[in-house]
């Protein structure tokens, strides 16, 4: 073989070594997103649950203190009944 024609191959071999290379490069990038994407869907679901039990939380005690003040005014009428 020519020198020209194995230096034409090594040439050619080191590209498509650097093109694999590349690639595993992004092909690892990708999969490490995909994994951190994952972990921050599951996180953005468990506040979103956490958030949702907190609005019941908060429905629940706001219909407690509307039947508290409701209670009060039933009491202030009986008591102004009694004068």
């Amino acid at each position: 073989m020519k020198p020209k024609t194995i230096l034409t191959f090594l040439g050619l071999a080191a590209v498509l070594v650097g093109w694999g290379i590349s690639w595993a490069n992004q092909s690892a990038k990708i999969n490490s997103n995909s994994v951190k994407i994952d972990m921050l869907s599951s996180q953005v679901e468990t506040v979103s649950s956490q958030a949702t039990e907190a609005d019941k939380a908060i429905v629940r005690m706001e219909t407690k203190i509307e039947y508290i003040l409701k209670g009060i005014d039933e009491i202030k009428a009986e008591v102004k009944g009694r004068k």
